[in-house]
């Protein structure tokens, strides 16, 4: 008599005995967030400040949003993409807060706030930033692509306080800007006061030093170009 040809098991069915399953079919699956991006930001931070961040996968950071693979890449599809959302979502909501209470001042005193307002926004995850503070540099792709959109974000902030940020005048005063930050951020990462005491004394000391080294670089432009019309008097009466 001629063998019967074996039919293969169900794909399911398949599936289920690798995974040590019944076969019966899963549960229902979990609603997907309504707002996917903010579901995977929000992902990363706390995944971050309780697994940290150098070995996190873009996979994890789905599961924690409620999101499969194929929503989780079209909405964010690196974790430097992500990266780059949280600070501008940071943006979106300092720019928002603006509404309710605007900025006023001297350009200093606008700076001052904007900048606290960062910090403030940091202070809300506190672990998780600082988690990414101390492992970013040990991935140097995304190190780069937040390097890049700390510069856009902080060449908003120079715009948004009424100050320039274009031409070379701008690119100074941006440099200038990231310095402060940077020193900033130092000092927020090592300060454990309530109201973030030590920052706030820093970001002032430091624009303080800016707003004196502007001061000194604007005079001392003025009396060269004082000195550039006086040569070209001379020269012409000397001509004539």
């Amino acid at each position: 008599m001629a063998k019967t040809a074996k039919k293969p098991a169900p794909r399911r069915a398949k599936s289920a005995a690798r995974k040590g399953g019944t076969g019966k079919p899963a549960g229902p699956r979990k609603a997907a967030p309504a707002d996917a991006a903010a579901a995977m930001r929000a992902a990363l931070l706390d995944l971050c400040g309780t697994q940290g961040w150098r070995d996190l996968s873009l996979a994890e950071i789905a599961e924690a949003a409620g999101l499969d693979m194929a929503a989780a890449h079209a909405t964010y599809p690196t974790k430097a993409a992500i990266l780059v959302g949280l600070a501008r979502a940071v943006d979106a909501a300092i720019l928002t807060s603006l509404r309710d209470d605007p900025l006023d001042g001297t350009s200093k005193d606008r700076l001052f706030d904007l900048l606290m307002r960062r910090f403030d926004h940091l202070q809300q995850q506190r672990d998780a930033y600082l988690t990414l503070l101390h492992e970013l540099p040990q991935t140097p792709l995304e190190a780069a692509a937040m390097g890049c959109q700390m510069r856009r974000s902080l060449r908003l902030m120079l715009e948004t306080a009424g100050i320039s940020a274009s031409g070379l005048k701008g690119h100074l005063r941006l440099q200038g800007l990231i310095a402060i930050y940077l020193a900033g951020l130092r000092a927020w990462a090592r300060d454990e006061s309530a109201d973030l005491a030590h920052t706030m004394a820093e970001i002032d000391k430091r624009l303080g030093q800016a707003a004196k080294l502007s001061s000194m670089m604007s005079a001392g432009l003025k009396r060269a170009e004082r000195m550039k019309e006086e040569a070209g008097k001379a020269a012409k009466g000397a001509a004539a």
